[in-house]
């Protein structure tokens, strides 16, 4: 039986109305909203449809890193919708990063008709394809006032076709930009109604049987090294990397925002790199790499996987363009990563000539014994340092609750977690698509959003300061918990060799933004706890994780002058003796 027909109230605007009803037959149930009032039949539309849940959001900019969180953590179309001008602009930074973590953001950015574009009048700005260089495709549709059938039509057809590219591999953000015209408040007394949906049927993608077999055996007589990046939690994923790791000719590198719950800190790829002889690695060069997931955080592992220039470089997952990261691609495989793993595990385990290949049977051996020599170094050298950020992500991270999602900003945060990190907790996330700091604290609490469990956000101050705006939504729940890393301005720049030793480097650089973190806890009653020593955090993590403590942040302080060395020291460790 069909639906009964129910009256609601309604933007009159049937555009509007394909609109909203198009995207959530597709799939989306969530929608970010930032007040305007030329979107506001968009905004009519979404408030009378209740089954949609709505965050309303007056900064565009954090808005759109919000639906950012909502849509990494979820793996849901998102909606995102703005009024004319510059409120579309300010989501480019998040569109940005979506389209390189794949992630279907809905962008619907209400315009001014076609002939008021550039005539002088208010926000009659270019909008259409304002976007275009990072979302997957770019849509104009007129919803002006008393449309014909064919222009509505026309406009559904556009919604439908949005909704299949935004959710086809890969998946990415689409642009809808619709066209409204005074009166833009107006409702009606609507009938809901069928709407018509266009699916779009994809196959699963898989090598023929052929192919497969033909690189199992080129799999089964290679040292073959998996580097895996930054990817969404995936139980089929981490249940066929378990198989491929499991054979004696592979060893697997993989970072902790790739989501990857696998055994032997595989994630330890700066801490093993590190401390490895140029005989070290030339002893462990693969014949094959295996490259899944977005982009890697370790500057080392690239450095070292270029050098690798023997190697064959396979690519598996689904992509907008040739990646050629390592310099040395040899294959792009366009699959279901889980479905290729685990049959190209399942075919060479059956394979006899393992062990044949030269050195390849102990393949595996070699590089568990060099990451447990690598980490018993790694600990006794933290074990001894000074109170640094390296103490104290040691510490936080040994007491981070394992069903907590843990959020890290960009700069060293990322990076302090891949060395320090010991059990991975329930899922594990950083802006990596193009790795900037904006939106960082919005991001994180949009996830929180889609997560039942407690979120954390360690962040540094200088990530802090370009989003803190984001510490008085309304949105932030009683599970959320931020970690504040206070070093006096940007930590990485004392770090890396190019502004390290630059003369301009606290003028320009590490930059101090002296955020008022006490005052703005006060004000948008956060609680807040402040640590500067290691027995200081030491005594307040325990209050800080407490599941019933409410929202709350920990503003821990370091030297970032004792930081910047203890990571030098850490990163040539090879070099120094270890009392």
């Amino acid at each position: 039986m069909s639906e009964p027909e129910t009256i609601r109230e309604d933007t009159a605007n049937r555009a509007c109305r394909i609109v909203l009803d198009v995207a959530m037959a597709h799939g989306v149930t969530t929608a970010v909203c930032s007040p305007g009032s030329r979107n506001a039949p968009l905004l009519i539309a979404a408030a009378s449809r209740r089954e949609l849940r709505k965050h309303i959001v007056i900064d565009e900019r954090s808005a759109a890193f919000v639906a950012l969180g909502i849509a990494a953590t979820s793996r849901r179309p998102v909606a995102l919708i703005c009024t004319s001008g510059t409120a579309m602009l300010n989501y480019a930074p998040a569109v940005a990063e979506a389209y390189y973590q794949h992630l279907p953001l809905i962008v619907v950015s209400a315009d001014r008709p076609q002939q008021w574009i550039d005539q002088d009048d208010s926000q009659t700005i270019r909008q259409y394809e304002a976007l275009a260089n990072i979302v997957k495709y770019s849509y104009d549709i007129d919803g002006g006032n008393n449309p014909d059938e064919e222009r509505l039509w026309m406009a559904n057809r556009l919604v439908n076709d949005a909704m299949c590219v935004a959710t086809g591999r890969p998946e990415g953000p689409v642009h809808i930009n619709v066209r409204l015209s005074p009166p833009l408040g107006a409702k009606s007394a609507t009938a809901t109604a069928p709407t018509r949906i266009i699916r779009m049927v994809s196959p699963e993608g898989i090598p023929d049987k052929s192919t497969m077999a033909r690189l199992a055996d080129r799999v089964a007589a290679a040292r073959v090294l998996v580097v895996a990046g930054f990817m969404p939690p995936d139980n089929r994923l981490n249940e066929a990397m378990a198989r491929i790791a499991a054979l004696p000719n592979v060893a697997v590198m993989a970072e902790t925002i790739s989501n990857l719950h696998l055994p032997g800190r595989l994630w330890a790829i700066d801490v093993t790199l590190s401390t490895l002889s140029p005989r070290d690695k030339e002893q462990l060069r693969p014949d094959i790499i295996i490259s899944i997931g977005g982009a890697l955080v370790s500057r080392q592992i690239k450095e070292y996987m270029r050098d690798c220039t023997q190697a064959e470089n396979w690519v598996v997952g689904y992509s907008h363009t040739t990646a050629d990261c390592f310099k040395n691609l040899s294959t792009r495989i366009e699959a279901d990563r889980a479905r290729f793993i685990r049959q190209i595990a399942a075919l060479t385990s059956r394979r006899k000539n393992i062990t044949e290949a030269s050195g390849a049977g102990s393949y595996a051996t070699l590089w568990a014994q060099a990451r447990a020599r690598s980490i018993e170094s790694a600990e006794s050298f933290i074990g001894n340092a000074p109170w640094s950020e390296l103490k104290a992500f040691d510490i936080i991270l040994r007491g981070l609750p394992l069903s907590a999602n843990l959020h890290l900003s960009n700069g060293t945060s990322i990076r302090y977690a891949q060395i320090t990190m010991r059990k991975m907790p329930h899922a594990c996330y950083c802006n990596r698509g193009v790795s900037g700091i904006d939106g960082t604290t919005s991001t994180a609490i949009g996830s929180s959003l889609a997560y039942k469990g407690m979120t954390v956000l360690i962040t540094g101050d200088m990530s802090m300061a370009y989003d803190v705006g984001a510490l008085g939504l309304r949105l932030v729940g009683d599970k959320f918990r931020l970690i504040v890393i206070d070093n006096g301005g940007g930590g990485i720049f004392r770090f890396i060799s190019s502004t390290s030793g630059l003369e301009e480097l606290d003028d320009y650089f590490c930059v101090d933004p002296a955020t008022p973190y006490e005052g703005l806890s006060k004000a948008w009653e956060w609680r807040y706890i402040e640590a500067a020593s290691e027995e200081e955090l030491k005594q307040k993590l325990p209050a800080f994780f407490d599941p019933t403590a409410g929202k709350t942040m920990l503003r821990v302080k370091c030297d970032p002058e004792t930081g910047a060395a203890t990571l030098k020291r850490f990163m040539r460790r090879a070099a120094e003796p270890q009392g």
